[in-house]
């Protein structure tokens, strides 16, 4: 599915062009407008991935459930990114054992890498070869069911509401800090 983010100051025959490259190699595409019109903008992305849904798939999961949460990190790092195999910092494997004794190695996993690379190294292009996917630090998240494991040198952020706090903190006219929960 090829979801064509459209913009007003696209041109038709833009979005056009996408479409008949996307329907030359067999895959669906629809015009988004969702952000001036909202969620009535990605209707049509919606009724094309209800639709692609029903149809008959190939589709398999990349490891079973039931693999330790260590199988599945070295699962997804050989076989996605190829990497020769996966090292886990001490701080990182305890952090696996506690999630494993707590019950949830049954949780899918995601890593948080560069973008930059296939690799965890950002200096490192194409299809790299002979590398080890470092992971030094393991989280769950257990309300949004998954563990995610963060690699090599990768920040993360906490997301932001709409409406975030920082924005109503002000100070008022005799000074004080106001919008502090």
């Amino acid at each position: 599915m090829v979801a064509i983010n459209a913009f007003p100051e696209d041109f038709p025959s833009e979005h056009d062009a996408i479409r008949q490259i996307a329907a030359s190699v067999g895959v669906r595409s629809a015009v988004c407008t969702h952000f001036v019109d909202g969620g009535r903008g990605a209707v049509e992305l919606a009724e094309a991935i209800v639709e692609a849904a029903d149809e008959p798939s190939e589709f398999r999961l990349l490891y079973e459930s039931g693999l330790s949460l260590r199988q599945k990190v070295e699962t997804i790092a050989l076989q996605v990114y190829g990497a020769d195999g996966v090292d886990f910092s001490p701080p990182a494997a305890r952090q696996l054992d506690i999630y494993e004794r707590a019950g949830f190695g049954s949780l899918p996993v995601c890593i948080a890498k560069t973008h930059l690379s296939i690799s965890s190294d950002p200096k490192l292009k194409g299809a790299p070869s002979g590398w080890r996917l470092p992971v030094r630090e393991a989280r769950a998240n257990v309300g949004a069911g998954f563990v995610y494991l963060v690699s090599g040198d990768m920040r993360t952020m906490p997301g932001l509401s709409s409406s975030p706090a920082a924005q109503r903190i002000d100070i008022d006219g005799e000074g004080n800090i106001v919008g502090l929960y």
